[in-house]
C-alpha cells in the first residue's frame, strides 16, 4: 500500500470517526406541549424553562399577533428581521421551531446569521 492511500485511509478513518459527533438536533419531545414560562411555581423545567400546567393553557400561549406586520427596511443592510421563539409566543417551547419574518428593501441583504433552533419557517415580505 503506498503512502498516498494510507494518507487518504487515515484521512477517511478520521472522518468517518468524528461524524456522527458533528450531528446537532434537539432531544425528542417528551410530551405533545409545554408552554414555558419563567416561574418555578408553574411545574417541570423543560428546554431553559418551566412548563406552564397544562390546565392553565389558552389559545393566546400559541397566538402572536404582529407578524403580518411589515416593518421599516431604513438601516444600514435594507432589511428588517422579525424573529418569533419561545420568548414571545411560549407555545413554541420544545417544538424545536423558530418563525421568522424578513422585510426587505431595494438591494435589501440578510448578514450571515445563526439559527438557535433546529428548524426555522420563514416568511419574506
Amino acid at each position: 500500500m503506498g503512502m498516498k492511500n494510507l494518507s487518504f485511509l487515515a484521512v477517511l478513518s478520521l472522518l468517518a470517526l468524528t461524524l456522527p459527533l458533528a450531528i446537532a438536533s434537539d432531544p425528542s419531545p417528551l410530551q405533545d406541549f409545554c408552554v414555558g414560562v419563567n416561574t418555578p411555581s408553574d411545574g417541570v423545567f423543560v428546554n431553559g424553562k418551566f412548563c406552564k400546567d397544562p390546565k392553565l393553557v389558552t389559545v393566546d400561549d400559541f397566538f402572536m399577533a404582529g407578524l403580518q406586520n411589515a416593518r421599516p427596511v431604513a438601516n444600514v443592510v435594507g432589511s428588517n428581521v422579525t424573529a418569533v421563539n419561545v420568548n414571545n409566543l411560549p407555545g413554541l417551547n420544545t417544538l424545536g421551531i423558530s418563525l421568522v419574518r424578513i422585510d426587505y428593501g431595494v438591494n435589501g441583504q440578510n448578514p450571515p446569521h445563526t439559527h438557535p433552533r433546529a428548524t426555522e419557517i420563514l416568511y419574506v415580505g
